[in-house]
């Protein structure tokens, strides 16, 4: 464990690379900040020196391990905001910094694994490796069968037409659990999954890779975390070494516009 967190660890770049970009059909909005903390090089020092698990009520499906630093984010979040243009909220309270380790040696992943997944609404993630420890990144993916490239929080007038098209019952869509049984067996289902252990990377029959988003040193990407996406690593990388990156699961409060906080 690290002995004392040096107050501006955290600290942003103000002035980022920043790029904005339109992703599928639904120009599904991508922010990619480069040079985006004023201290990658002490951040990652910092992140290598945590204590890592991998049991599930932590990581959950994620393919790795995670620590957790009990800092306060809220002045990251408030910067995220302002580029995302929309007041961000914690999804979870009290919001942690959290860092997330893979290493593929040895490491079986399973069918959910192997294929694209969704978070709970904006996704913010940092990668943290050095130049030359940067392989893949994160892809973002067209559902094949069902043309979907999101899944929106709630039933939506596509995810109805779609139920009807398919000739579904009202009852899938009626309540939360019918929704994730309408996600499971109709998007996620494991025959759409890759048949080799591995990841999904550039697709399949299923899942069309729309973008791939490059792991760089020190990148901010964030994206809206419904669209359909999974980490992009080929087969031998990450053996040896970590894929170290920071992640914030955030909600869009639409009542309040950044610039009133």
């Amino acid at each position: 464990m690290p002995k004392t967190l040096r107050p501006d660890l955290f600290a942003v770049n103000p002035n980022p690379a920043l790029s904005i970009h339109e992703v599928g059909i639904g120009r599904h909005k991508v922010i990619i900040a480069d040079q985006f903390y004023l201290y990658p090089d002490d951040i990652l020092q910092t992140a290598l020196e945590l204590p890592y698990t991998d049991r599930f009520e932590i990581v959950g499906n994620f393919p790795g391990v995670r620590a957790s630093l009990n800092v306060n984010t809220q002045p990251l979040i408030d910067r995220l905001s302002q580029m995302w243009e929309c007041n961000l909220l914690p999804f979870f309270s009290p919001q942690p910094v959290v860092f997330q380790g893979i290493k593929m040696q040895d490491f079986r992943l399973n069918v959910g694994q192997r294929q694209p997944h969704i978070d709970q609404d904006v996704t913010a993630m940092v990668y943290l490796n050095p130049e030359g420890f940067c392989k893949g990144g994160t892809g973002l993916y067209r559902h094949r069968p069902t043309d979907l490239e999101r899944v929106p929080i709630m039933p939506d007038t596509t995810i109805r037409q779609l139920a009807d098209q398919l000739e579904l019952s009202d009852e899938f869509l009626g309540s939360p659990e019918g929704y994730e049984n309408f996600q499971n067996s109709m998007i996620f289902n494991p025959l759409f999954a890759c048949r080799d252990h591995r990841y999904i990377n550039d697709g399949n029959a299923y899942w069309e890779l729309l973008q791939l988003i490059e792991m760089r040193p020190n990148r901010l990407m964030m994206f809206d975390g419904r669209c359909f996406h999974s980490q992009y690593i080929q087969p031998g990388d990450y053996d040896q070494a970590f894929r170290v990156n920071q992640i914030l699961y955030l909600r869009q409060d639409t009542q309040v516009s950044p610039s009133a906080r």
